[in-house]
Parts: structure tokens; sequence; C-alpha cells
């Protein structure tokens, strides 16, 4: 069994590598870095760690690596072949393997291939959706379209594992042991069933549910964290003062999950232990300063913050511990994080209550944007 997967980075070796290795798949490493992909062919194998006491390291091995642009024809042979596809590259990268996938698919079709199943395997919301329409305008014809689309499935998928960044320039990996890859059934062209995924019915639920817990949890230990002086994220988890506030925040984002899809309160409730054991993970040690970067997106309308905010707002729930963690967002500062760069300067010029509007689409005199940018003021005379 074939797999190709683009993206060997941290997220694809100890992530979506050791999946797909445990299925007993030979695994191509599609890439555009020279030395990872030396290294891949030269080694052949990686260790993927457990970041826990008891580790039970996992050998992949029976891999290789290709470079998307100088091996360009081997790439678009072993798509044409393959017997999954996947990626995990950033949704941002995602339209530019669009070209050489869309053109494997293509000889695939011609071939009478069998059926395939294209995943993009990313923090985000219809990541294999948006591959899909990327491939499409690739191919340019409506009749090279619908031959590929005949044959390949690009069925949406969440996916869940902390997998730290690692110093020099060695393969294996660290990762924590729980994962979760779910795959919406909707977008399949096959029966498939990986050992280590959970297909479901509606992806929606699952995906809002990792969003408002895992990164709204970890975004809120991050900021209120970093307010505190506090280094990283599993510090944060074990002091008292922000462990309650993380603690309520899911409570609030629990609440919003319960009435838009039905989670029981103990189902929930179990998944926020699980969710809080693993940022108290000290062998993964993440600084706050990596966690927290990027505010300018984690604090638009749409993601782990303003968006539960929002909709608790609307249904006339209060949620003060979301309010905080936003508030504390807009005090994060990194120099070497670009966003918050920019946050501190619309700060200095415009002051807290028109950045707070600019930066989550809030209108000036909104009830949230006045709320957050008291806690800002608040927060900013206690440090």
């Amino acid at each position: 069994m074939l797999a190709i997967h683009f993206g060997a980075g941290n997220i694809g070796r100890g992530f979506i590598g050791e999946i797909l290795h445990r299925n007993g798949c030979r695994i191509g490493f599609v890439d555009v870095n020279d030395s990872l992909i030396s290294r891949i062919n030269e080694e052949q194998e990686y260790t993927v760690n457990l970041a826990r006491d008891r580790n039970k390291p996992v050998t992949v091995n029976n891999i290789y690596a290709l470079h998307s642009r100088h091996n360009h024809s081997e790439v678009v042979q072993d798509l044409a072949r393959a017997d999954i596809i996947t990626a995990s590259v950033g949704v941002s990268v995602l339209p530019h393997i669009a070209p050489v996938l869309a053109e494997g698919l293509k000889v695939r079709a011609e071939q009478g291939g069998s059926p395939v199943h294209v995943i993009a395997c990313e923090n985000a919301v219809g990541a294999s959706t948006v591959l899909k329409e990327a491939v499409k305008k690739a191919l340019g014809s409506e009749e090279d379209w619908n031959a590929v689309a005949s044959v390949t499935g690009f069925p949406d998928s969440a996916v869940d594992r902390i997998v730290p960044g690692t110093a020099g320039d060695h393969l294996d990996v660290t990762v924590e042991p729980f994962h979760e890859w779910i795959v919406h059934r909707e977008g399949m062209v096959k029966e498939e069933k990986l050992e280590g995924v959970h297909y479901v019915d509606d992806l929606i639920p699952y995906i809002e549910r990792k969003l408002f817990t895992v990164n709204t949890g970890h975004a809120c230990l991050a900021y209120l964290g970093f307010a505190g002086g506090i280094e990283t994220v599993a510090e944060a988890a074990e002091n008292p003062d922000v462990r309650r506030k993380a603690e309520g925040v899911l409570r609030e984002t629990g609440i919003l999950l319960m009435e838009k899809y039905g989670f029981s309160d103990a189902d929930l409730q179990d998944y926020h232990r699980k969710i809080m054991k693993r940022f108290e993970n000290r062998h993964l040690s993440d600084p706050v300063t990596r966690v927290g970067r990027n505010p300018l997106r984690k604090l638009g309308a749409d993601d782990r913050i303003l968006s539960p905010l929002v909709q608790l707002y609307e249904r006339g729930i209060d949620a003060p511990h979301l309010i905080e963690v936003a508030g504390a967002a807009f005090l994060f500062s990194v120099r070497e994080d670009e966003e918050s760069m920019e946050i501190q300067q619309m700060i200095e010029t415009d002051g807290i209550r028109k950045t707070v509007s600019t930066v989550t689409g809030l209108a000036p005199d909104h009830t949230l944007t006045e709320a957050v940018a008291g806690e800002y003021e608040r927060l900013k005379n206690e440090q």
C-alpha cells in the first residue's frame, strides 16, 4: 500500500506518517527542503517518541522522499499509483502543491487508476475542499476535472496532536501520546477504514469541539501565562489562578457546544480533563511565546476566542473568562512575532478600543469591544 504525503515536517512525520506506517503503508514524502529529503533517503527510517515518562518509541521505516520540483516526473508517477494521498503543509501552501497533484491525478484518470482519497490534514476548516478547488483550477478544463473527480475523493478532516518543534537536523520526532484524526465520510469515493482514523457523517461538531476546546484552551494558557510572566504552557496549566481561568473558559465554550450540537455535559467534562492533562505535559514544554504567536489570526471573528465569545453573547450567555483571554491577547508582545508587533503599533497609534474593533471586526461601540478593551486595561495595570 503506497501513501504519498506532502510535507515531511514534524506533523507529517510524527502524526500522519506514524498512522500511515501503522496501517502498513510505504510512505513517499514530498517536500521542497533539500536537506530533509536527503536525510530521509539516506536514513530510510526515523523514530517517533512519546512525550511521557514511559516512552514506547515507534520506528517508522519503508519510507523515501521526493522533491516536488526536482523530482517532478517521479512525483506525478507516484501520485498516479498511490493508494492514499495526504498533506500537512499549512493551508496557505495547499494551492502551491495543487499543480503537481492535479497532474498526477490526471495521469491516474487517463490510466484508469482505482479511486483514491486526497486528505488535507490541516488545522483549518474545510482544508481538503480548499485543495480540491485548487486542483480544479490547476486542471483548467471541465473535461479534465470531471475525469479526475470520477476517481478522486477529497474528504475534509480534523486533526489534533501536539508536535513541538525539534532542535537540530535529525529525523526523530517527539509527539504527545494523544492524537485524533477524524475524516468526513461525505467526501469519500470508496470504502476505506484506516486504523487510528475516526470516520463521521458530520464533521463540523468535531471541528468546533477541537477549535473551542483545544485551541481556545491553548490560547488561554498562552496569553494569560504571558501576561503573568509564565514561560511555558505546562507551567501556566499548573498555576492555580491561570488554571482556574482556563477551566472557566472551557466551561463557557462547553455551554456553546452543548447548545449547538448536543454534546453531553459528561462527555465534554471527560474531554476537558483529557485536554488539561495534555496541557500539563512537561515533556512537551511549549513556550507561551510560541503558542501565542500570530494573535491577529487568533483574534479573528471566526477563530478560537472571538467566535465562541460572540456566539455566547448572541445567546445572552455571559463569558467573562473568554473576555479576559481576549484582553490578554492584546497584551501579547513578542519582538519575533510580526503580528503581535503590529497589534502593539496599532494600540500606540489608535488606542485600545479602536484596535480591538479593527482586529476583531466588532463595532467600535459593541458591548464586547468595551469589555475586551476594559480587560486589557485592567491586566495592563496589574503588570
